[in-house]
C-alpha cells in the first residue's frame, strides 16, 4: 500500500447538498470525487473512492458531534470523557488512562478535565495508594448531564441508521474495523522503518 494524499479528495464544499449518483449496479458514488481524480489524471478506483467517502464521513461526524456537544456546553473531547466515566462502574479513571483511551496527550486530558471540573461535572481525586496518580471522577451533576446527553445520543444514532438494514450495519461495522486493522498494520510498518 503506497501512501496517497487524500486531502484533495475531501473537497471543502457542502456535502449536505451533494448530488450523489448511482452506478450501473445501483451503488452510490460522489461525482465530485471522480471529477477531482480526473483533473489529477488519476484512475477512478473503488479503494480511492471508498477511502475518500470514509474520510468525508469521519469529518462530517466529527463536526456534527462537536455542534451537538456545544448545545450542552461541551466540546467533543469533554463529552468523550464524560461517556468514559459514565461507563466505568466506579465513575473514575486515572488521568493517564483517559489520555490513552482518547488517544490524546496527558496535557490535553488535563485541559479537558480542568473545564469539566470548573463546570462541576468532574472532580479530581488523589489515589491514596500512589501520590503521583490522580483520578477524574464523575460528580452527581456530571452523571445527570451525561444521562440526559446519552438518551438524546441514542435517539440521534437511531435516526441516522434507520434507513439501513441490520445486515448493512453489521457489514458497515465490519468493513470499518477491517480498514482500522489495515491502518494499524501500515502504521506498524512505518514505525518499524523509522
Amino acid at each position: 500500500m503506497c501512501p496517497v494524499n487524500m486531502s484533495p479528495l475531501t473537497l471543502k464544499t457542502d456535502h449536505d447538498h451533494t448530488e450523489l449518483q448511482a452506478d450501473l449496479d445501483g451503488y452510490l458514488f460522489d461525482p465530485r470525487i471522480r471529477e477531482v481524480l480526473a483533473r489529477q489524471g488519476r484512475n477512478v478506483e473503488p479503494g480511492t473512492e471508498a477511502l475518500a467517502a470514509v474520510r468525508i464521513l469521519g469529518k462530517k461526524l466529527h463536526v456534527t458531534m462537536e455542534r451537538w456537544a456545544e448545545r450542552f456546553g461541551l466540546s467533543e473531547g469533554r463529552f468523550q470523557i464524560l461517556v468514559r466515566l459514565k461507563h466505568q462502574p466506579t465513575g473514575r479513571f486515572a488521568m493517564g488512562e483517559l489520555a490513552e483511551m482518547l488517544d490524546v496527550s496527558p496535557r490535553t486530558v488535563t485541559g479537558l478535565v480542568d473545564n469539566l471540573e470548573r463546570d462541576g461535572l468532574v472532580k479530581r481525586v488523589d489515589d491514596p495508594a500512589d501520590r503521583r496518580s490522580v483520578y477524574a471522577e464523575l460528580t452527581d451533576q456530571g452523571r445527570e448531564r451525561i444521562e440526559t446527553l446519552w438518551r438524546e445520543t441514542a435517539g440521534v444514532q437511531a435516526a441516522l441508521t434507520q434507513g439501513l438494514k441490520e445486515s448493512e450495519l453489521i457489514q458497515l461495522r465490519h468493513l470499518c474495523l477491517r480498514l482500522i486493522q489495515a491502518m494499524s498494520v501500515e502504521e506498524g510498518k512505518t514505525h518499524a522503518t523509522s
